[in-house]
C-alpha cells in the first residue's frame, strides 16, 4: 500500500519522461540509492557537479550554483533524468576599512606614522590599547567592538580614526 501512494506520488509529479527535479545547495551532497546498479551517468555540467557511482548509490556534490542534467541509466536499459538547481552559498563581503578607519582581530596591531602627536584620547579603552612611541602610533585591538581615537597635534589640530576590533 505504502509503496503505491509513493509511486502514484512520484507519477503525479514527474510525468513519464519528464526529468525529476532536484534542488541542491552549493556544498551540498546527497546520495541517492536505487534498486538496480546505475552503469552509467552523464550531466551537462561537469563543474557544477561531482558525481560518484558505487553499485546502487550515486553521490552527488553541488560544487557552484547553477542548473544541469544528469541522467543515469541502468542495465535494463532505462534512464532517469534529472533537471538540478543548485543555489550558490552566500559568501559575507568583507568590508574595506573607510580613510581614517582602522580595522584589525583581537591581539591583532596596525602602526602608523603621526608626525607631530602631542596627545591621543581613546574613546572605549576596552576595545583598543593605543601607544605612540615618537612619530608611530600602535593600536591593538583588546575586544570585539567600536572605539574612536582621537589625535592632537602641537598646534591643537585633531585627526579622528574609528577603530573596529572584530
Amino acid at each position: 500500500m505504502r509503496a503505491a501512494v509513493i509511486a502514484t506520488l512520484l507519477a503525479a509529479a514527474a510525468p513519464a519522461g519528464a526529468a525529476v527535479p532536484l534542488a541542491l545547495a552549493e556544498r551540498q551532497v546527497v546520495t541517492l540509492e536505487f534498486q538496480q546498479a546505475v552503469t552509467r551517468v552523464t550531466t551537462t555540467d561537469p563543474d557544477l557537479l561531482q558525481v560518484q557511482v558505487a553499485a546502487r548509490k550515486v553521490t552527488v556534490s553541488a560544487l557552484r550554483g547553477g542548473r544541469a542534467s544528469l541522467e543515469l541509466a541502468f542495465p535494463d536499459g532505462a534512464t532517469v533524468d534529472y533537471d538540478v538547481t543548485v543555489d550558490a552559498a552566500r559568501v559575507p563581503v568583507a568590508r574595506a576599512a573607510g580613510p581614517n578607519e582602522i580595522a584589525l582581530g583581537v591581539a591583532e596591531e596596525r602602526r602608523f606614522r603621526s608626525p607631530g602627536v602631542a596627545r591621543v584620547l581613546v574613546e572605549e579603552n576596552g576595545v583598543a590599547r593605543v601607544s605612540v612611541t615618537g612619530e608611530t602610533v600602535s593600536v591593538t585591538g583588546v575586544a570585539a567592538g567600536l572605539s574612536s581615537l582621537v589625535l592632537v597635534d602641537a598646534a591643537g589640530a585633531k585627526t579622528t580614526w574609528q577603530i573596529r576590533v572584530r
